[in-house]
């Protein structure tokens, strides 16, 4: 049985992660064509993503589904209560991609987080080399707060790791 709704927009749902999703997180981690956009440390096997699944998929952590099939993950982790920040990450099926459903994803989150958690804050780190997430955060009103050089290495070189971050009083008035 699929997880409960828990958000819904326009043209996607964002649904609770249950274990029965193993096979797509794990189908998702492994993609070439997304891995290679977050700098994943390596091929991760089935058992790993089992090991790791209540680790990675607590808190706000929700599927991105369309029509109740499966195509991406978002997440607010490292909610910092005494700080006032968490950070958003996203992914969708590269099938999936370039038709706003990571927008709407992240939008959706955003509020929530804003509207329902202790935070003030969200930031996103992205790698150089990921052109379309640098341009979501654009979309979406976060603004480039700096650039940590030769950060991240990633397929053999080093990569600057590009800070985001957006002020719940800018996510009101774009709102």
């Amino acid at each position: 049985m699929p997880g409960a709704v828990y958000l819904r927009g326009q043209s996607v749902t964002l649904r609770t992660i249950e274990e029965e999703d193993i096979d797509f997180l794990h189908e998702m981690i492994n993609n070439p064509d997304l891995w290679q956009g977050f700098g994943a440390p390596g091929p991760r096997s089935k058992r790993e993503v089992e090991n790791r699944f209540e680790e990675q998929n607590s808190g706000v952590a929700l599927l991105i589904c369309c029509d109740e099939a499966a195509l991406g993950r978002v997440r607010l982790v490292d909610v910092d209560k005494n700080w006032g920040n968490a950070e958003l990450t996203c992914y969708v099926a590269p099938e999936s991609q370039r038709q706003g459903l990571a927008t709407e994803a992240c939008q959706l989150v955003i509020d929530y987080g804003f509207d329902h958690l202790p935070i003030n804050k969200i930031i996103a780190r992205i790698i150089d080399s990921n052109q379309s997430s640098r341009s979501l955060a654009d979309k979406l009103g976060f603004v480039h707060e700096g650039t940590l050089r030769n950060h991240v290495f990633h397929e053999g070189q080093y990569l600057d790791l590009h800070c985001y971050g957006i002020l719940e009083e800018d996510w009101r008035l774009n709102e």
